[in-house]
């Protein structure tokens, strides 16, 4: 009888966010049978992100901490971590190391090379090209990754447009990007839309209200800055509007003072559990970012029906229909932004219609399911070329 595959899945962190629901998911939904499946993360503080390690936990999962695999940058600590995964790899030895984000992914490739993993696998998970770094410190880091990219047998990004943007700065080869949208539970905001109108009387939010919205870090790269910008002129339009802005992040405290003057109009709930009911409940969901890799909270958005304004940045082009299931605008634009909401506000037709094409368009393609099977069709592919036997 074969052994089982031996999959390690790395990564730096397991605060809020895509990349480790993303990474979650893959690890929960594997296939028991054929994959024998371990999570390894850097052991990070979650003071404004938060953390979804207890959920992990609570799913059955086991997770290897790392000390030393940190996010920021920190000589000593990631030559303490290159050596710690290095021996961990050959200790257990996997058939198959797939990192996640860019700080386990260079720290964690490298160490899986050095170990003689036979397959190795990288998704980013969006990239630092903008919005992140200074232009020197992101030119480092893309030198980096094109570095560890010659150690990857795979490289995994969410969108088509995410694989071009990486091989326009020479990151990789064409043949070793493979495309994998990141998946989320569809039915869970699907259902969350029959308890809209009680969601919205919670919050007393009536029905001559419009409810518009953002989710996701309060950091600068998300762009949420530009939203509240963006509200005062959609006020002057939209009277009746309501603001409401889920999550938290090293911006809380600026945000809050940039919306204290809205009143009750602009609310920050921080982070929440019901963010499906939340989702449902709007009318308008709202990504500002300034560089994404997908955007999951928009294939939230429309599993519950819900159209988007979003910013034609990173992989958010593959997944907004513009002008079907969304409108489309420039990033750092707070005209743009604001003339979008308000087109949306004022025209419950249009809104209307694009919610229900963005459900239609988002809950047959974008389930967590699919990605799984995805990504494991593309172990079994790796499996079958690097000749490995168990």
């Amino acid at each position: 009888m074969k052994r089982r595959i031996r999959v390690a899945h790395v990564i730096t962190r397991l605060c809020r966010g895509g990349a480790q629901e993303n990474t979650f998911h893959t690890v929960r939904l594997a296939n028991k049978e054929r994959f024998e499946v371990d999570l390894i993360s850097g052991l990070a503080q979650y003071n404004t992100e938060g953390s979804i390690a207890e959920r992990v936990q609570q799913a059955g999962i086991s997770i290897t901490w790392e000390p030393a695999l940190v996010r920021n940058v920190s000589p000593w600590k990631d030559v303490q971590a290159l050596l710690r995964l290095t021996h961990l790899f050959r200790e257990k030895k996997y058939h198959i190391v797939h990192t996640h984000t860019s700080k386990a992914g260079f720290i964690g490739r490298i160490a899986a090379h050095r170990a003689g993993v036979p397959i190795i696998v990288h998704t980013p998970h969006g990239n630092i090209f903008d919005g992140y770094f200074s232009p020197l410190t992101t030119y480092a880091f893309i030198k980096m990754e094109q570095f560890a990219a010659r150690h990857t047998h795979c490289l995994i990004e969410l969108t088509q447009r995410g694989i071009e943007e990486n091989l326009s700065r020479g990151i990789g080869r064409p043949e070793q990007w493979r495309c994998v949208f990141s998946g989320i539970e569809c039915s869970v905001f699907t259902n969350a839309r029959t308890y809209r109108e009680a969601t919205r009387t919670s919050w007393n939010v009536t029905t001559d209200h419009i409810l518009i919205g953002g989710v996701g870090r309060l950091e600068p790269v998300k762009g949420f800055s530009y939203f509240v910008r963006a509200a005062h002129k959609v006020l002057t339009r939209v009277p009746h509007a309501r603001f409401l802005l889920v999550g938290d992040g090293t911006e809380k405290d600026q945000l809050l003072d940039e919306t204290k003057h809205f009143g009750e109009r602009f609310r920050l709930l921080g982070f929440r559990d019901d963010v499906p009911e939340l989702m449902a409940a709007l009318d308008v969901l709202v990504v500002p970012s300034l560089n994404e890799g997908m955007g999951r909270v928009i294939l939230e958005a429309g599993a519950a029906g819900v159209p988007v304004v979003a910013t034609a940045v990173g992989g958010i082009p593959d997944i907004v229909q513009d002008g079907k299931t969304g409108i489309l605008v420039p990033p750092k634009d707070t005209d743009a932004l604001a003339q979008a909401i308000v087109l949306l506000a004022l025209d419950e037709t249009l809104r209307r219609r694009m919610g229900e094409e963005a459900l239609r368009y988002i809950v047959p393609r974008y389930s967590i399911e699919s990605m799984v099977k995805e990504i494991e069709t593309i172990y079994e592919q790796l499996i079958e070329k690097q000749h490995v036997v168990t």
